[in-house]
């Protein structure tokens, strides 16, 4: 494993989108619901500015590191100390089922 258990000290919230339906009109509306909580390591991968119309944009890239955790998918997101990160990649770590990867971007 390339983490100890002290390292996963940062309790992360995984999400998922649900749809639900007004009773009254029909509308469907999308929203985000907790699915689960885990611990992680959290390591910023990458940070980078980029100048677009006169404005600076940041993108934060993250790899967080936890125990394995089966259904987890790209179409969540992850949120860590309040903020969300859009999952980009999902690796169960040599397919052993004890260690899991996930690249995130934050999210504005």
């Amino acid at each position: 494993m390339s983490y100890t258990a002290q390292e996963l000290n940062r309790k992360i919230t995984i999400q998922q989108v649900t749809v639900t339906q007004d009773p009254v009109t029909g509308e469907l509306t999308e929203g985000w619901a907790d699915v689960g909580e885990a611990f992680a390591k959290v390591e910023p991968l990458v940070g980078r500015e980029y100048f677009l119309a006169g404005a600076i944009q940041a993108e934060s890239t993250v790899k967080f590191t936890m125990r394995y955790r089966a259904g987890l998918t790209a179409s969540m997101r992850l949120i860590h100390e309040g903020k969300p990160y859009g999952i980009t990649t999902v690796i169960n770590v040599k397919g052993r089922n004890r260690e899991t990867l996930v690249m995130a971007q934050r999210l504005n």
